[in-house]
């Protein structure tokens, strides 16, 4: 009785850990029908070059110990003669010993038209080596089988390379008969000994139609044209200027009307300059978090000028810096932060009001 609810136990935890390992495989994966095909894929989904990851080590390689902090480097690159893919790695512990150091290459046989792969290095400076099998492939990643030999014992593990952007993997471990840690290790792409490559992708542009509009808004402001602002701004905008708020469209036109039509003429923004951002999702925005976990999109247009106009009171010609941002939201400005001296703007203020005593 007790070896059957062993058995049992056994068989269940065996298809437990199947049914993980399916969880983690890569969708529609094939055999490749040529080396060409397999090599195509390789380097047309970005997987040549420096891979880093960063983590603490788990108990799943028999010559490497659990808890110990390491940065891993795996470089992929193709041989001369372009008949081979040549990989190596290695991981370092934080106290810069090297925990492990290999390499081994992935070929085709053309009788049996199939990947045939070998691996092999040292771990904690013993000789590990074994054969991979290459399981599946697709455009999303590749799964293989390998066969370790490692300080007399020989195990069989499974990875998983999944390709999650041009500059980002994600390589998952495990042992298949489902002892030891599951290892997943996140990989960032390195240009350069000092600078790896994220997913931020954020991009400036200067000529775009956003760049373009915003431009636009502050010529709209020498012929008086509030038309303009009226399809420039949402009607819920929040502005902010300097510490002054005003909430919605109406407002904030009848504040533009008041600084166009009663205090100023002849505006001008000289030496305009106007750039926009469309920031990833990736990137940090503030107190840690990322413009994607504020909202779904986000741009923002920055502009700076020096703001000369005749004061219509005064009379006097006034020139002063202004720097504004404004966020975008469906072609419309959601969100406008302006900052400029406003010592010009009161004495104006102060002049009409003594006008009208």
């Amino acid at each position: 009785m007790k070896k059957t609810i062993k058995s049992a136990l056994i068989c269940l935890l065996i298809f437990v850990n199947m049914a993980v390992i399916a969880q983690d495989e890569i969708p529609n994966l094939k055999k490749p029908s040529s080396w060409n095909q397999y090599l195509d894929s390789v380097v047309e989904s970005g997987d040549l070059g420096t891979w880093r990851a960063s983590g603490v080590t788990k108990d799943l390689w028999v010559g490497i110990p659990a808890g110990i902090r390491y940065v891993s480097n795996e470089t992929i690159d193709i041989s001369h003669d372009k008949k081979k893919v040549l990989f190596a790695h290695e991981i370092i512990a934080e106290d810069g010993k090297m925990l492990s150091i290999g390499s081994g290459f992935v070929g085709w046989d053309p009788v049996a038209k199939r990947i045939y792969s070998f691996g092999s290095g040292y771990d904690g400076g013993k000789p590990f080596w074994g054969p991979r099998e290459l399981v599946g492939f697709s455009s999303k990643g590749e799964v293989w089988k390998y066969t370790e030999t490692s300080r007399g014992d020989t195990y069989e593990t499974r990875i998983v390379y999944k390709r999650t952007s041009k500059n980002s993997r994600t390589n998952i471990y495990k042992k298949t008969d489902g002892t030891g840690e599951v290892i997943e290790d996140n990989l960032r792409k390195v240009i350069s000994a000092d600078i790896v490559v994220t997913d931020e992708k954020s991009i400036l542009r200067t000529k775009d139609e956003i760049s373009k509009k915003v431009i636009k808004y502050f010529d709209s402001a020498f012929d008086g044209d509030l038309k303009y602002a009226e399809s420039f701004f949402g009607n819920d905008v929040e502005v902010m200027i300097n510490k002054i708020k005003v909430n919605g469209k109406k407002e904030y036109i009848e504040r533009l009307t008041k600084i166009q039509k009663v205090l100023f003429r002849d505006m001008k923004f000289l030496d305009l300059h106007v750039h926009t951002n469309y920031f990833s999702d990736e990137a940090l925005a503030s107190n840690g978090k990322t413009f994607g976990e504020l909202r779904s999109k986000t741009i923002w247009s920055n502009a700076w000028a020096e703001l000369q106009a005749v004061g219509r009171i005064t009379k006097k010609n006034v020139t002063f810096p202004i720097h504004c941002d404004f966020r975008w939201e469906n072609g419309e400005v959601v969100e406008m932060l302006a900052y400029y001296d406003p010592t010009v703007m009161n004495e104006e203020i102060a002049a009409l009001g003594e006008s009208k005593k």
